[in-house]
């Protein structure tokens, strides 16, 4: 799927693949809490929402967080604000990681695949009002939209 967003992010834009793909993301969770909560006698419902999360994952995040972060800073500040997303970007991956098995533990499955989709749906508001599409643009385009 990865390769699919490569191939079709020009002609789509990176806006309506972050929401298309966010928006899929947001069903998946939702369908892992309730299946954990109600339905744990229908396991196909699992793997459904986990291989519609991973497909809606590598056409959104998955690839065009990484192009996005290295359109959207300024050429003067480009290195140090890669770095630091990048920084942040790994930072983030092992706090969901080491923080997951505490956090089932604590809230249960259910509750707790319920507030990573409440997560996803904050980033779906993000992703609406303040990301900016960039599809076409040069990179000194970018950079007088965004400053």
């Amino acid at each position: 799927m990865t390769g699919v967003a490569v191939f079709v992010v020009d002609k789509i834009g990176r806006r309506p693949l972050l929401l298309g793909g966010v928006s899929g993301m947001v069903i998946s969770l939702f369908l892992l809490g309730s299946y954990y909560l109600f339905l744990d006698d229908v396991p196909v419902l699992a793997v459904v929402a986990l291989l519609l999360y991973v497909g809606c994952y590598q056409l959104s995040f998955g690839p065009i967080g990484w192009l996005m972060i290295s359109e959207i800073f300024p050429l003067r500040l480009r290195g140090r604000g890669l770095g630091i997303a990048v920084l942040v970007n790994f930072g983030a991956n092992a706090l969901v990681t080491f923080a997951f098995s505490p956090l089932k533990a604590w809230l249960g499955a259910a509750i707790l695949f319920y507030v990573f989709g409440a997560i996803a749906v904050v980033s779906l508001f993000f992703i609406f009002f303040v990301v900016p599409e960039t599809k076409g643009l040069t990179l000194e385009e970018i950079e007088a939209k965004c400053l």
